[in-house]
């Protein structure tokens, strides 16, 4: 398992950031828009003004700058107003750095679900601990940043998936989760982070470090106007429609410009044609000076003068700015609205959160002062439900279900414990050592990763059933010389399962897609001593199975991703047929490394690294689609107990602009252990949305929104086996043009619990910008003209279903 660096070496820092250049000044010059509240924030942002309009400027400056404190982010609020401080933690799994707190799948784990509930149900739950923790503040969710451009991306697994409209229907509801809660979101990382590494000028002892501390600029990711609407920038959209709170921005340049002072991407894109009405908060050690970035649109700084002045004094003189005229005070003025109105939104200032009971300091990351366990019955559930469907089976040739077998070989030392307990990968800096047995992985490293208050591990799991049936059950679970051991074990079970992983952590890239711990030795070990052998694997997105996927031994094949605390439980349901794997590949699965687009990590050593966006808009399976590469498996795909047949496809005009099939998600006050039942799960149509958008459009029909629906799309999905089962039935736009990709998603619906012999009806909304493409001359989206391909099926190779609508 490749050794972390990157957290031990980050609390290390001792340069200042301020002594570094900014980088260069952007070629226009943009203004911030004043905040007006947005459509559902009208009477939080009077009331907020109100306050404001009472402030002496040293407290409009107090809810914008860090301070020291016990979270990981600390506002100092107005107490003379009643204004309370504001506390910040991480992070998109669960409540970091603190214990008490349940460990969630990944966000890759939960997009691999395809399923909107339960999307939606793990923000909420999550959001619900962070307001029992005390925290005003999420720092969660990951809303494309990083998308996934990369498939070497450290951190893609704290994402959702490559395809900016998954991304944007998961950060829709991940937004609606936690903040319905009652805790603040904060949609991240704004925008194009693509990569670890060159993601920051520290170089103290990143795996990346080439220059001294301070001198390399960070990565600049440079991207064209067409491809950072269409795809970096959806996503956001959809949070901003969610009503997000805040906005992180990233550690990396943009197009040359640090991304926490580009006036571009914050004050015009942002919260111009998004419309945001909220702040925008920077990364831990993102914002380089104090001027620039507050004039570029930065509302927030974090950590401020915390951490013990490791990352600058950012704002500590702001005060001093306004009065000798480098700044305007309306610049602050409305940088302290935008942070109190979704505070005042939310009602956290008439109904103060419980007191936080931890300490973050002095060792940052782990010295909770009183531990107070927040969790609820209902959370093990919910973790263990988004563990089995999302568990995505990519072959089978009778290995699964397990049939009650009566010897069972378990191998691979992701099947167990960690040596060094649960939390030793991950927690307490991202160290995995090489000589550890790091035992099964529930999550990646850095400030994506939660703490497990346990795990229950594959092998917990596997006995559990093995006594319950009577078999007999063995192991081996060491990462080296096994080979006599599993001579004399294999040959004489039944079936054999093999527990391979994949590590990966923020701070630095994955080296490669090549399993840890030699696991294609492993499974060789295995499918030479047996004919039923089940891969399943822990892992971060694609990994290298060329050597033995196709072996005729190997009978079935399971990623199970990061599924947090569960694990066990959660494999355990899918191997013995207690639940139909459902769970669909968010990406695309190559054959190869080099089938994906070429150098979407940049590792020059040079003083300012440059990434250049060429691929465009053809990112994933639209590049693979557009140069005709056969993967080992498209995105989408994801097989089941049972099979499925599609029929009927019906495209009609709507009754209504307005959604009527996906409602805003809201939580049904009857979801206990027994039962998580919510509402129709969805996001679509302005009329639903919290937030409007002043994204440009040119007019069609008369429409008046650029997210009024324009097509309802209703398909027939038929259990055609022997179990029931669950199948994601998904739509793809074929839109013409020159240079447009072969298909899009802009659908799915997950057809659920379908009985054999029985059908379902599969229904997608198709609004004006799932049809439009961005034209950079006019500057606004438009529907072109022709003919456009709707399909329907089981992935994006698999469209048995196709109709034409045309544009004329």
């Amino acid at each position: 398992m490749k050794v972390g660096t990157g957290l031990a070496g980050f609390v290390k820092l001792a340069v200042v950031l301020s002594t570094y250049g900014a980088a260069p000044a952007s070629a226009e010059s943009w203004t911030t828009p004043i905040a007006t509240g947005g459509k559902s924030w009208k009477d939080a942002f009077a009331k907020a003004s109100s306050l404001v309009n009472n402030m002496t400027l040293a407290e409009k400056v107090n809810v914008m700058a860090g301070i020291p404190g016990s979270c990981v982010g600390n506002i100092g609020g107005v107490p003379r107003l009643n204004i309370s401080g504001f506390c910040l933690e991480d992070g998109p799994a669960g409540v970091r750095p603190l214990h008490g707190v349940s460990q969630f799948p990944a966000g890759l784990t939960t997009a691999a679900t395809w399923d909107r509930e339960l999307i939606y149900n793990r923000s909420y739950f999550m959001g619900k601990e962070y307001y029992d923790q005390g925290v005003h503040i999420a720092l969660a969710p990951v809303t494309g940043g990083p998308l996934g451009r990369a498939p070497l991306g450290g951190r893609n697994w704290e994402g959702w998936s490559p395809d900016p409209y998954a991304t944007g229907v998961a950060s829709y509801l991940s937004v609606l989760g936690i903040q319905d809660a009652g805790v603040m979101a904060t949609a991240k990382h704004f925008i194009g982070y693509e990569q670890e590494t060159f993601r920051n000028p520290y170089n103290l002892d990143e795996a990346y470090s080439v220059f001294p501390a301070g001198v390399q600029a960070p990565i600049s990711s440079n991207i064209d106007d067409k491809t950072m609407h269409e795809v970096y920038l959806w996503p956001f959209a959809e949070a901003v429609r969610a009503g997000v709170a805040h906005v992180m921005c990233s550690y990396n340049n943009l197009n040359g410009t640090q991304a926490c002072e580009n006036s571009f991407t914050l004050s015009h894109l942002l919260k111009t044609e998004l419309n945001f009405q909220g702040s925008v908060i920077s990364d831990w050690g993102g914002q380089h000076n104090d001027v620039d970035t507050l004039m570029a649109g930065l509302d927030m700084a974090m950590p401020g003068s915390g951490f013990g002045g490791l990352f600058g004094q950012f704002w500590s003189d702001l005060v001093q700015l306004v009065e000798n005229g480098t700044v305007p005070e309306d610049r602050v003025t409305d940088a302290a609205l935008r942070i109190l109105t979704p505070y005042i939104w939310l009602g956290q200032d008439e109904t103060p959160l419980p007191e936080h009971v931890f300490n973050a300091l002095p060792t940052l990351w782990d010295a909770p002062d009183v531990y107070r366990d927040v969790r609820q019955d209902y959370t093990a559930e919910l973790i263990r439900k988004i563990g089995a469907e999302s568990a995505t089976l990519l072959k089978n040739t009778g290995g699964l279900p397990l049939q009650n077998p009566q010897r069972i070989a378990v191998l691979g030392n992701d099947a167990t414990d960690n040596a060094l307990g649960q939390n030793a990968c991950g927690g307490a800096g991202t160290a995995c050592p090489l000589e550890n047995l790091n035992g099964t992985l529930t999550l990646g490293g850095g400030s994506g990763y939660a703490y497990a208050p346990y795990v229950v591990t594959p092998l917990d799991a596997l006995k559990q059933r093995a006594i319950h049936t009577g078999a007999e059950i063995s192991s081996i679970t060491v990462i080296e010389g096994y080979d006599a051991a599993v001579q004399s074990l294999v040959p004489t079970s039944d079936v054999t399962v093999v527990f391979v992983s994949g590590w990966s952590t923020e701070f630095e890239d994955r080296p490669g897609i090549t399993l840890d711990n030699n696991a294609d030795a492993l499974v060789a070990a295995a499918v030479n001593s047996s004919s039923n052998v089940v891969v399943v694997m822990h892992i971060p997105g694609v990994v290298d199975i060329e050597k033995w996927a196709d072996n005729e031994n190997v009978t079935a094949i399971v990623a199970a991703w990061y599924p947090g605390q569960e694990t066990g439980n959660a494999i355990a349901d899918v191997l013995y047929g207690a639940v139909n794997p459902s769970g669909k590949l968010p990406f695309t699965w190559a054959k190869s490394l080099d089938d994906y687009y070429p150098n979407t990590i940049v590792s020059d050593p040079v003083l300012e690294p440059q990434s250049d966006f060429t691929d465009g808009v053809f990112i994933d399976y639209r590049w693979f689609d557009a140069q005709n590469i056969t993967p080992r498996y498209e995105f989408g795909f994801g097989l089941s107990y049972t099979t499925f047949e599609y029929s009927g496809l019906i495209l009609s005009e709507p009754q209504t602009s307005s959604s009527t099939l996906f409602r805003s998600i809201s939580l049904n006050s009857s979801a206990v252990s027994a039962s998580l039942k919510l509402s129709s799960a969805g996001f679509i149509s302005d009329s639903d949305s919290l937030q409007d958008t002043a994204e440009p459009f040119a007019d069609f029909d008369g429409s008046n929104s650029l997210y009024d629906v324009v097509l309802e799309v209703t398909a027939t999905v038929s259990n055609t086996g022997e179990s029931s089962g669950s199948e994601v039935a998904q739509l793809y736009v074929s839109i013409p043009g020159d240079g447009q990709p072969v298909r899009v998603l802009r659908g799915f619906d997950k057809a659920k619990d379908i009985a054999p012999g029985a059908s379902s009806i599969a229904s997608f909304e198709l609004r004006r910008k799932d049809l439009s493409v961005w034209n950079p001359v006019k500057q606004a989206w438009e529907i072109p003209k022709g003919q456009f391909i709707i399909s329907v099926g089981a992935s994006s190779r698999d469209l048995p279903l196709s109709e034409t609508w045309s544009r004329s």
